[in-house]
């Protein structure tokens, strides 16, 4: 796969010694605008000795500034920034998959357009038909041709028959031709979480656990690897000192939901 250079930000790669004679400059024409002499700057000097430290400071900062510019972009992004792409395309990255594997699977999905029939594009045609929560498309289940949907209804319960077949109805507008297209209830698959938190003072418990369920409700989205470690992360919200007895569906291991099912959240607290 082709790539493309880094683009060149040379406003952000000074040196320390090009920052410092800057701000010399600056002073240079202060002084004259002051009628003043100006200050010794040379090397060993008071000026020196203070500002070339703060030069030296800002040109890290820039650097660090051009790494972090450059993560919002898959062909350059790298490590935890790059895993933050796969999430954004829902496409995960597999064990011991390496980072430039990894970029070229992202970049080649993010190059395929929409429409030519992906489960993606059913799982979006799907809901966008109002009366649908989630759903999952799954290909090639029942033969090499075939597509098939699972669906929830808005309160996150499978959806009833009678609505599959409203919903595939609707979906034939998009049905790519040949594809044996078919719409199901969505099985559901729970996630329980049970733990034991430590509050800070004053802090009510209902409040952090709203806080949980809402980012674990985000991570878990199109998720099919739970990892125990990662949901685990969630639970230092704000007011939490500490936590124990952190058990992820009754185990301290990852778990791996099926891929036609949607995950249901069932978060247990207690202090």
């Amino acid at each position: 796969m082709a790539t493309i250079d880094k683009p060149e930000m040379p406003i952000l790669r000074e040196t320390p010694d090009q920052i410092y004679q800057r701000m010399v400059n600056r002073m240079y024409v202060l002084a004259e605008r002051r009628g003043m002499t100006p200050p010794a700057v040379e090397e060993g000097e008071i000026f020196y000795d203070l500002l070339y430290p703060l030069a030296e400071e800002i040109s890290e900062q820039q650097q660090l500034l051009e790494y972090a510019f450059l993560q919002a972009f898959l062909p350059w992004a790298d490590g935890d920034y790059l895993d933050a792409h796969g999430y954004l395309l829902g496409l995960d990255r597999k064990p011991n998959e390496e980072h430039e594997q990894y970029r070229s699977r992202l970049i080649e999905r993010a190059r395929t357009e929409e429409g030519n029939g992906r489960p993606s594009d059913y799982e979006m045609w799907a809901k966008n038909i109002a009366g649908v929560g989630s759903a999952t498309a799954v290909e090639k289940e029942r033969s090499d041709t075939s597509v098939d949907v699972y669906i929830t209804n808005m309160n996150g319960q499978p959806a009833t028959p009678e609505f599959c077949d409203f919903v595939r109805t609707q979906l034939e507008e998009w049905r790519v031709a040949l594809h044996d297209l078919k719409v199901y209830p969505a099985p559901i698959f729970i996630v329980k979480v049970n733990v034991k938190i430590s509050l800070q003072p004053g802090v009510v418990i209902d409040t952090v656990k709203q806080e949980m369920e809402k980012r674990m409700r985000e991570y878990l989205k199109g998720r099919t690897q739970i990892v125990y470690q990662q949901l685990g992360a969630f639970f230092f919200v704000p007011g939490v000192a500490d936590y124990s007895n952190y058990l992820l569906n009754s185990g301290t291991v990852n778990v791996v939901k099926p891929l036609n099912a949607v995950s249901i959240l069932e978060l247990v607290v207690t202090t």
